[in-house]
C-alpha cells in the first residue's frame, strides 16, 4: 500500500491502537491501526496496522485457517482474553483458559457453548466477565470468538458463548483484506484433522497484492454494503414464497404473484367516527404516506369484506423486505418506501393464547435487534382481526395489541409499531385503541379507473406486460367490455371490491357452461365454490393408494349423511358442501379448530391413520388453508360465511329484528346477506317488508336492496322511506351514514333520479349537492356533469368546490386536475394549500410545483403557507422541512401558524430537526409579545417532545406566570406531563375564591378526572356556592353528575324543580344530558307550560333539539318560530 493510500485510509476508517502479546513481553509500545472490517454482533474486527502499511508485505506469515465443528464429539478449545476483575497496577491482565465445546449445544441460538472451570475473583459474579472478543482456537484452527459470559456466579462450572467462525469467516470483505495482505491460501476452511500445510507459505508471492485502486474498491464496497445486517435479513420471508392471499389465487390459470396484479388503493381518514359529523372529502392518502407520516404511530385499517386489507398488509411486507435486501449505504434509509421499518406479518388468530405479539411471531433476532440505521422500527402487521371469532379470544387479542402499542418504545430492541386490520371496530374497542395511539384509516374500494387497471393486469398476466402497446390495447378493450357489462347489470359497486373483482373477472372471461352471474354477491361465491369442489377428484390423485382408499371411505360416510337424496353425479359435491357448511358454522360461531372438529366427526379415535386422511380430504377441497398449522382457516372468512349460510338461516329464524341487527353490523352483514339469499322467496319478501315498515330499520333493509334481494314493490317502499324529509316523519330513523347508504343504491334508476334532483336543486344544502352528485357520477353521466357545474360555480363555497373537484378526478381526471390547479393558484383563499395538496395526489408534478409556489408567495395566507409546507414535505422532505423551519422562526407570521409549523417540524423522525423544532417551540412559549393562549399551546407541544423543558414552562404559567383562563389552561395541560405539579395547580385554582366560577369548575373537574373523590367533593361544594348564579351552580352539578350520578343527579333534579325562569331550562337540559328520559320529560313540561314566558318555552324547545331534532321542529312550529331544516341528506 502506498503511503498516500494509507493516509487516506486513516482518514475514513475508525482508528485505534493495538499491541500483540509478544510485543508486550518485549516492552514494545502500542501501534496506530484502523478498523477495516468488523462484525459487532460477533465481537470481531480486522485491524490494519498503519506503521509499515506502505511497505512491502512480508511473505513469511504463518498459515491461519478456520473451521466449523460439524460432528457431535466434544472439542477442546483455548482462548486468551482480559477478564475485567484481573487488574494488576491498573492494567487488565491477560488470562488463557482451556475449555470444551459440545457442537450440538447452542444450535438454536447459533452460538458455541464453551464450558470451563470457574475463575476465582474477589467480588460476586463470574470471573470470566470481560472475555468477549477473545479468539477461540481448536488446535491451530480458529473455531469462533467469545461473545458472552453466561456463567452462574459461584457455580462449579463456568460457561461462555462464542460466535462460530462460520458466521463471519466467509464475509467477502474480510476474505479480500486477508488475502490482499497474505496471499490466496492464507485464509481457508480446513478441518481439525488436517494440520496446516507449511508448504503454503512457499506458494505465496511477495510484494503488494493490490493496487491502490483495488484496495479502495474494497473500501467502496464496504461503504456501499447492505444497510441491514445479515442476521436481520435472515428473518425476512423467503423471496417468491407461495402465500395464501384469501382467495385471490383460486384459479390456477390466473397470475398468482401479488406484485404483478396488485393495484394500489387509497386510505381515507376516519376522523368522523366520534363526532358523527359529515366530513368534506379531502385528499386520500397512500399507505406509503401514512406509514412515513411522523404524526401517525399505530394504525387500524378497516374496510368491507374483500376490500383488500390482507393484500395491503402483504404488499407492505413484501415491498419493504424487497427494499431491505438491496438497500446499501449509498441509498440510505430515506429512500425506503415506508421508512426504515422491518415488517413482521402475523395473523390475528395466532395471537390467541399468547402474552404478546413478539411471542407469537417468534423472530427474536429481529424483535430484539438494535436499530441498524437511525429511526429503524419493527412494524407488526396483525392481519384479519375479524378471523378471531370467539368473543373472549377477540378481547384477548385486542388487549395484546393495545399492550404492544403502549409499550412501543420501551424494552430492548427497536421501537415497535402496530398495524391492525379489521372489517370494523365498535365504539368501545375503538376508544381503547385510540387511547393507545391508534389512528383509523378506511381502505377504499377500487375506483373505476383502478378497476380498469386491475382487469388489464389480470388479463395479461401482470402489469409489467402492459408496456407493450399491442398487449395494452387488447387488455384495454377487454377491460372496457367487462366494465360495461358490470355497469349494465348493476354489479359495478359490488366488483369494486378487489376480491369480488377477482372472482367476477375470472367468471366473466371463462364462464364455462354456467350463465353469467347476477348482481348478487352470493352468485359469485356459488360459482367459485363449485369450481373448487369440481377440482376435488383431481386434487386427490397425488396421494398414495392407501390414503386414497381412506379418503374414499370418508366420502362414503359423508354421502350417506349429507347426500343420500342427491343424484349420483353430484353426491360427492353435495356431501362436501354439507361437511364444509358444518365446519364453517362451528368455526364462525364457536371458534372451533377446523381440523380437530373434522377429525372428531369423521375419524375413528382408535385409528392412528384417521387424522391424516381427514386432513388430506380437507386439503383437497381447496377451500381451507393452514391445515398443518395450529390455526387452520377458510381461504377467506367470506367463504366460511357463504358455506355456513344455511345454519345462519336457522339461527336467525323469522324475527326481523335479528336479521336487521345482523345487517346493521359490518362484521356480520356479509354473513346475513348470504343467509338471506338462502331463504325462500316468500320468506325474503316477508322479512324485507317488516324491516321496511319499521322506520328504525329501513336503512337495514336498504342493504338488501343494494344487493338486489328485493322485489320491485319492496324496493319502491324502501326508497320512499329513505327519501322522506325529517319534518315529514314523527320520528327520525337512526341512519348512521346517509351518504354511504344512498351511494350504495346509486345503481338503481329510481335512486339516480332522486340523486339528480337533490344535486341540481338550488335549495339543497351545499354539501348534500356535492355528495349526491358524487354518488351519481359513478353510474350516470348527469352526475359527472353536475360535479363540473358545482366546481365551476363561483358562488359555491370554496372548500366544497375543492371537494367536488376531488370527486370529479375519479371520473374526469383531466378536468379535475385543471380545476384543482386553478384553486391552488388562488392565493386569496385560505384553502389554496388544501387544493394544492389534493392536486399533488392526482398530479404529483403539478401539485408539488404549486405547493412550492405557495410557500414562497408573500400573498398566501399564513395558515395556507404552513399547510403547503406540510403538504410539500410529503413529496419533497428536504424542501418542506426547510420551509417549516423558516415559518416557525418568522415572527411576522401569526403565532398560531408558527406553533403549527414548529409542531409539524418537531414530529420529524430526524433527531437534529426535532431538536431545532423544540427550540422554536420554547422560544415562542417564552416570548411575552405572543398571545398568551399560543404561548400555553407552544409549551404543551414542547412538552410532548422535551418533557422537562415544556413542563417547567407550563408550571410557571399555572402558578402565577399567567392569569385567568390561561393559567387554568396551563394547569390542565401540565397534568398530562407532570401529574403532581398539575394537580397541585388545579387545587389552587379550584379553591381560589377570587377566580371566575367557570375556571374554578374547570379546575375541579380536571381534578375529579385524576383524583375522583377529591374532585367530586369540590364540585359538590361549588354547586352549593351561595355567591354564584343559578346557572353556574347548575353547571357545577352537571359536571359532578358526569363523574358521579349518585351525587350529581339529586342536585340536578332539585334545580330543575325549584329554580326560576330559564335557569330551570338550563337544569333540565343538564339533567337530560345525564338521564335522557327524565330530562326530556322536564323539558317537554317546560316547553308546554302556558304559565311560563314565551322565550323560556322557546328555549326549552330548542334544548330538546340536542336529543330529538324532529320533536324540536314540531314544538318550535307550535310556538310560531320559523325554522329552515337542512343538511338532512348528509347529517
Amino acid at each position: 500500500m502506498s503511503p498516500a493510500a494509507a493516509a487516506e485510509l486513516a482518514e475514513v476508517a475508525p482508528r485505534c491502537r493495538v499491541r500483540a502479546l509478544a510485543d508486550a513481553t518485549r516492552g514494545q509500545p502500542f501501534r496506530d491501526a484502523v478498523v477495516v472490517w468488523g462484525r459487532p454482533d460477533c465481537d470481531v474486527a480486522l485491524l490494519l496496522v498503519l506503521e509499515g502499511a506502505g511497505g512491502p508485505v512480508q511473505a513469511d506469515w504463518p498459515g491461519t485457517f478456520w473451521t466449523d465443528l460439524t460432528g457431535a464429539d466434544p472439542v477442546p478449545v483455548t482462548a486468551v482474553g482480559f477478564p475485567r476483575h484481573d487488574v494488576v497496577g491498573k492494567i487488565r491482565e491477560s488470562r488463557q483458559f482451556s475449555g470444551v465445546v459440545h457442537p450440538l449445544s447452542g444450535v438454536r441460538s447459533r452460538h458455541w457453548v464453551v464450558t470451563t472451570d470457574p475463575l476465582a475473583r474477589p467480588t460476586t459474579g463470574s470471573g470470566w466477565a470481560g472475555m468477549s472478543g477473545a479468539a477461540l482456537f481448536g488446535g491451530d484452527r480458529l473455531v469462533g470468538v467469545i461473545t458472552t459470559d453466561a456463567g452462574v456466579p459461584g457455580g462449579p462450572i463456568s460457561e461462555l458463548r462464542a460466535a462460530p467462525a462460520r458466521a463471519f469467516a466467509e464475509d467477502p470483505v474480510l476474505v479480500a483484506w486477508i488475502r490482499w495482505a497474505g496471499g490466496p491460501g492464507l485464509w481457508e476452511n480446513r478441518p481439525l484433522s488436517a494440520p496446516a500445510d507449511p508448504a503454503r507459505a512457499e506458494e505465496r508471492t511477495t510484494g503488494p497484492r493490490r493496487s491502490r485502486k483495488g484496495l479502495f474498491g474494497v473500501l467502496a464496497h464496504r461503504r456501499k454494503g447492505l444497510l441491514a445486517p445479515p442476521e436481520l435479513l435472515a428473518e425476512s420471508p423467503r423471496p417468491g414464497a407461495a402465500r395464501d392471499r384469501g382467495g385471490l389465487t383460486y384459479r390456477a390459470t390466473e397470475p398468482g404473484d401479488l406484485a404483478r396484479v396488485y393495484t394500489r388503493q387509497q386510505l381515507d381518514t376516519a376522523t368522523d367516527r366520534d363526532t358523527g359529523q359529515v366530513r368534506v372529502p379531502g385528499q386520500s392518502a397512500s399507505i406509503e404516506h401514512v406509514l412515513t407520516d411522523p404524526t401517525t404511530r399505530h394504525i387500524v385499517v378497516t374496510g368491507e369484506a374483500g376490500v383488500g386489507k390482507s393484500s395491503l398488509l402483504e404488499y407492505v411486507e413484501v415491498t419493504a423486505w424487497r427494499w431491505w435486501r438491496t438497500a446499501t449505504r449509498a441509498t440510505g434509509p430515506a429512500d425506503a418506501p415506508f421508512g426504515p421499518v422491518f415488517p413482521i406479518r402475523v395473523a390475528a388468530r395466532e395471537l390467541v393464547g399468547r402474552t404478546s405479539i413478539a411471542e407469537a411471531v417468534g423472530r427474536n433476532a429481529l424483535v430484539r435487534a438494535e436499530p441498524p440505521v437511525p429511526g429503524a422500527e419493527v412494524l407488526f402487521l396483525a392481519d384479519a382481526l375479524d378471523e378471531v371469532t370467539r368473543p373472549e379470544d377477540w378481547r384477548h387479542v385486542i388487549e395484546i395489541v393495545i399492550a404492544t402499542a403502549r409499550e412501543w418504545n420501551t424494552g430492548p430492541g427497536m421501537p415497535r409499531r402496530v398495524v391492525l386490520s379489521a372489517r370494523s371496530l365498535h365504539d368501545n374497542a375503538w376508544r381503547s385503541l385510540s387511547g393507545a395511539g391508534f389512528t383509523e384509516f378506511r381502505l377504499q374500494p377500487f375506483t373505476v379507473d383502478q378497476l380498469r387497471r386491475f382487469v388489464m393486469a389480470h388479463q395479461t398476466g401482470g402489469g409489467d406486460r402492459l408496456a407493450e402497446p399491442e398487449v395494452e390495447q387488447r387488455a384495454a378493450t377487454r377491460a372496457a367490455e367487462f366494465i360495461a357489462y358490470v355497469r349494465g347489470n348493476g354489479m359495478l359497486d359490488l366488483v369494486r371490491l378487489p376480491l369480488l373483482a377477482h372472482l367476477a373477472v375470472g367468471q366473466y372471461f371463462d364462464p364455462g357452461d354456467a350463465p353469467r352471474a347476477r348482481a348478487v354477491r352470493a352468485d359469485l361465491y356459488a360459482r367459485a365454490v363449485a369450481e373448487f369442489l369440481g377440482r376435488f377428484p383431481h386434487s386427490r390423485t397425488r396421494h398414495d393408494q392407501r390414503l386414497h382408499d381412506r379418503i374414499d371411505e370418508l366420502l362414503t360416510r359423508l354421502c350417506a349423511e349429507y347426500a343420500h337424496e342427491a343424484p349420483g353425479h353430484s353426491a360427492v359435491t353435495t356431501a362436501l358442501r354439507g361437511l364444509l357448511g358444518d365446519l364453517a358454522d362451528t368455526y364462525l360461531h364457536d371458534g372451533a379448530h377446523i381440523t380437530t372438529a373434522a377429525t372428531t366427526k369423521l375419524a375413528d379415535p382408535a385409528d392412528p391413520f384417521g387424522p391424516r386422511a381427514v386432513t388430506a380430504l380437507l386439503e383437497a377441497t381447496g377451500l381451507l388453508v393452514d391445515l398443518h398449522t395450529a390455526h387452520p382457516r377458510f381461504l377467506h372468512r367470506t367463504f366460511a360465511e357463504y358455506l355456513a349460510a344455511g345454519h345462519l338461516c336457522d339461527r336467525y329464524g323469522a324475527d326481523p329484528a335479528v336479521w336487521g341487527d345482523a345487517l346493521a353490523d359490518a362484521d356480520t352483514r356479509v354473513a346475513a346477506l348470504f343467509a338471506f339469499d338462502r331463504l325462500p322467496a316468500d320468506r325474503q319478501r316477508e322479512i324485507a317488508d317488516l324491516l321496511t315498515a319499521d322506520p328504525q330499520r329501513v336503512e337495514q333493509a336498504a342493504w338488501l336492496l343494494a344487493e338486489g334481494m328485493c322485489d320491485e314493490q319492496t324496493r319502491n317502499r324502501i326508497l320512499e322511506q329513505l327519501w322522506q324529509r325529517p319534518d315529514e316523519q314523527d320520528e327520525r330513523p337512526p341512519v348512521r351514514d346517509w351518504h354511504q347508504t344512498h351511494s350504495a343504491l346509486a345503481h338503481l334508476p329510481q335512486q339516480q333520479e332522486r340523486l339528480h334532483d337533490l344535486a341540481t336543486s338550488p335549495g339543497s344544502v351545499p354539501i348534500d349537492r356535492v355528495n349526491a352528485a358524487a354518488a351519481l357520477a359513478g353510474h350516470d353521466p348527469r352526475g359527472t356533469e353536475e360535479l363540473r357545474r358545482l366546481v365551476a360555480d363561483d358562488a359555491f363555497p370554496g372548500r366544497l368546490r375543492i371537494a367536488a373537484a376531488w370527486h370529479l378526478a375519479h371520473v374526469d381526471h383531466a378536468a379535475a386536475v385543471a380545476w384543482l390547479a386553478r384553486f391552488a393558484g388562488d392565493t386569496t383563499s385560505r384553502h389554496c394549500a388544501v387544493a394544492a395538496a389534493s392536486l399533488a395526489g392526482h398530479d404529483p408534478a403539478t401539485g408539488t410545483a404549486r405547493l412550492r409556489a405557495l410557500v414562497a408567495d408573500p400573498r398566501s395566507p399564513d395558515v395556507a403557507k404552513v399547510e403547503a409546507a406540510i403538504g410539500l414535505r410529503s413529496h419533497d422532505r428536504e424542501a418542506g422541512t426547510a420551509w417549516l423551519r423558516r415559518f416557525g422562526a418568522d415572527t411576522r407570521l401569526f403565532a398560531d401558524c408558527r406553533v403549527y409549523a414548529a409542531d409539524a417540524l418537531a414530529a420529524d423522525a430526524d433527531d437534529e430537526v426535532r431538536a431545532e423544532a423544540t427550540q422554536l417551540l420554547e422560544r415562542i412559549a417564552k416570548d411575552e409579545s405572543v398571545d398568551h393562549g399560543y404561548r400555553v399551546e407552544a409549551a404543551h407541544r414542547l412538552a410532548r417532545y422535551e418533557k422537562t423543558a415544556g413542563a417547567a414552562i407550563l408550571h410557571e404559567f399555572a402558578n402565577g406566570g399567567l392569569r385567568g383562563r390561561y393559567a387554568c389552561d396551563a394547569a390542565g395541560l401540565l397534568v398530562q406531563h407532570d401529574r403532581d405539579a398539575g394537580l397541585h395547580a388545579c387545587r389552587a385554582i379550584a379553591d381560589s375564591v377570587g377566580q371566575e366560577p367557570k375556571l374554578r369548575m374547570r379546575a375541579a373537574d380536571e381534578l375529579a378526572h385524576h383524583e375522583p373523590a377529591e374532585g367530586q367533593t369540590r364540585l359538590a361544594a361549588l354547586s352549593r356556592e351561595p355567591a354564584w348564579s343559578p346557572a353556574e351552580r347548575v353547571q357545577a352539578a352537571a359536571l359532578l353528575s358526569a363523574r358521579n350520578q349518585d351525587l350529581g343527579l339529586p342536585l340536578l333534579r332539585a334545580f330543575a324543580a325549584d329554580l326560576p325562569g330559564e335557569s330551570r331550562v338550563v337544569a333540565a337540559r343538564a339533567l337530560a344530558g345525564v338521564d335522557r328520559d327524565e330530562g326530556l320529560r322536564a323539558l317537554l313540561e317546560l316547553a308546554g307550560s302556558p304559565e311560563l314566558e314565551r322565550h323560556v318555552r322557546v328555549s326549552a324547545a330548542s334544548s330538546i333539539g340536542d336529543f330529538d331534532p324532529q320533536l324540536k321542529d314540531v314544538l318550535l312550529r307550535r310556538l310560531g318560530v320559523d325554522i329552515n331544516p337542512g343538511g338532512w341528506y348528509s347529517a
